[in-house]
């Protein structure tokens, strides 16, 4: 197992055109460098499930958050470059600061869990569900009528709203016109 302990610096990423893209968490300790690869919506349920471990679990709910550290120039060959299948969230009240265990297809079939560990701060939690929130929304946009990703062209395939017969569809509240 590696374990990084509390974390230098800490962002998510999307890397390609939308429709194409592939994402991962970006990790910098003492200048060893991670690159943990989620699929989008292993992502986005990240993102939510640290806003929800932080809103009740934190004895810090509502106070200000410390700046942090970006984690600025990243190599293309990290030190650590893992593909989760699995990743569990905790929090140390003590320390105040959110635990990660990710586990990838080694440690899945082995005894040896998890394969990578790491801790990062309060701020940095809420930092991180908050590029990860922007990097998932960069995306596709979705069909107003069926709330299904439209392919390169902007057309939905298969939308069941596009083709006049259905009998009901979904109204976007978004901004976004």
């Amino acid at each position: 197992m590696i374990d990084f302990g509390l974390v230098d610096a800490i962002d998510a990423e999307a890397i390609g055109e939308p429709g194409q893209r592939i994402f991962r968490i970006r990790v910098v300790k003492g200048g060893q460098y991670a690159a943990i690869w989620l699929e989008k919506q292993e992502l986005a349920q990240l993102g939510r499930s640290l806003s929800q471990l932080l809103a009740e679990k934190s004895d810090e709910r509502g106070q200000p958050v410390d700046i942090v550290n970006p984690v600025g120039i990243f190599p293309s060959n990290p030190d650590m470059d893992i593909q989760a299948l699995r990743i569990s969230i905790d929090f140390d009240v003590d320390t105040q600061s959110v635990v990660v265990n990710v586990d990838d297809e080694t440690a899945m079939t082995s005894m040896e869990r998890p394969s990578f560990s790491m801790s990062f701060s309060r701020s940095q939690a809420i930092s991180l569900s908050s590029i990860i929130e922007v990097v998932v929304a960069g995306g596709r946009p979705l069909c107003k009528l069926c709330g299904q990703v439209l392919d390169i062209d902007g057309k939905c395939i298969g939308c069941p709203g596009s083709n006049g017969h259905a009998k009901e569809f979904l109204i976007s509240n978004s901004q976004e016109d």
